[in-house]
């Protein structure tokens, strides 16, 4: 006999952040004739919901309703403890099948009472699209830029305490971790102990894969740990961050074992001048090339140039919008956190960055982050 999980309805209110970030959503899905969105994007069903499970869509229509989250007998536990305001639609089970993501979707949503669907296309496989036009019928499926992207570039209260959570353990773990460097010690060995001390204070878990680079490996800037081992008067750059509640902490800092090479030292004063250059620039309505500009011309100044952008935004993931470039003339909203990571790179001879985490404010900014930028303080 074929079995169905029905969809469940709970009383529990919905938590008031969370329900104001459905609220914004909810009218541009009106304002745009459209009936409800089906999210198939973990990150936006977490921002929305609460909900952290994966392999699952939610369901947000155009008004009325809350979320419905459609998932399987995997979170059956975890949904109600983390998003026990939401309704619940499980994937059943039929001719002894188990029921598909698209196949419990169109269950859910009958075609006599919702005619439009909005999908956004970047978050959807090419068999995954091909299901929900099979199942739920391509008439009523309409590509659609959903704005959250943006929605969550401005961070609310909520949001902002678990990133100043992040900060926080990073800052800490970072400075167990330079008592822990020693000479002798690999790439690999001071990641790890970072990383473990991050999830020691409290962290889910790094904030993305940790980069710890010894002298010429540093200027790679996006470089991998390996087995290289720290020497007398080694740089070493550590570009990490921590995870709280989902969010996410980005920061990058030098170390010097012993006094620093000259060439370190000479291009470490250029990058910390762009840096702070960068962040003074900050504030509510500024455009983000007059930002990138600001840390370039310093660099430009002293004969350096900018081989990456400047910073992006942080959230639920390391890389968010905005993105700090040169030919980007949006405009900074208060709640909005940015990184600023300038940095210069002598391939064999080493490199140098160095970034912290900025809130724009309605009247100017904050940096979340307080170790130490001086030259002195690098060396251990």
């Amino acid at each position: 006999m074929p079995t169905q999980s029905n969809t469940r309805r709970h009383s529990v209110a919905v938590p008031g952040h969370l329900a104001d970030r459905v609220k914004a959503f909810q009218k541009r899905l009106r304002d745009d004739n459209l009936d409800g969105m089906i999210l198939t994007n973990d990150r936006d069903i977490r921002y929305l919901t609460g909900f952290v499970g994966e392999d699952s869509w939610c369901w947000v229509p155009a008004q009325g309703s809350k979320p419905t989250v459609i998932s399987d007998s995997r979170f059956k536990a975890h949904i109600p403890q983390e998003a026990p305001h939401v309704r619940v639609c499980m994937r059943g089970t039929f001719d002894r099948k188990r029921e598909s993501l698209a196949d419990a979707a169109a269950r859910l949503l009958p075609k006599d009472k919702i005619n439009r669907i909005g999908i956004a296309p970047g978050h959807l496989s090419l068999p995954t699209r091909k299901a929900m036009s099979k199942t739920l019928g391509s008439k009523r499926l309409h590509e659609y830029d959903d704005g959250l992207l943006h929605q969550r570039s401005v961070k609310d209260k909520v949001e902002l305490a678990s990133i100043r959570k992040a900060v926080k353990i990073q800052q800490q773990a970072f400075m167990d971790t330079r008592e822990f460097i020693e000479v002798g010690k690999t790439e690999n060995e001071v990641a790890a102990f970072l990383e473990y001390r991050m999830r020691s204070l409290g962290a889910s878990g790094p904030g993305f894969n940790s980069i710890v680079a010894f002298d010429g490996h540093a200027s790679h800037s996006h470089a991998i740990p390996g087995s290289q081992k720290v020497k007398k008067n080694s740089s070493i750059l550590i570009d990490w961050g921590a995870c709280v509640n989902g969010y996410r902490s980005d920061m990058t800092r030098v170390l010097n074992m012993g006094k620093p090479k000259k060439h370190i030292a000479e291009i470490y004063k250029v990058v910390e001048e762009a840096m702070h250059a960068g962040i003074d620039a900050i504030g509510p309505g500024v455009s983000l090339k007059e930002i990138d500009d600001a840390s370039r011309n310093v660099m430009k100044k002293h004969g350096h140039t900018l081989d990456h952008g400047l910073g992006h935004g942080i959230g639920l993931n390391i890389h968010e919008q905005p993105v700090i470039g040169q030919h980007d003339d949006r405009f900074l909203l208060p709640g909005q956190v940015i990184t600023i990571e300038p940095g210069i790179y002598l391939g064999d001879r080493g490199g140098v960055r160095l970034e912290d985490d900025i809130l724009v404010t309605e009247t100017g900014h904050k940096n979340l982050c307080d170790l130490p930028t001086d030259l002195e303080w690098t060396i251990i």
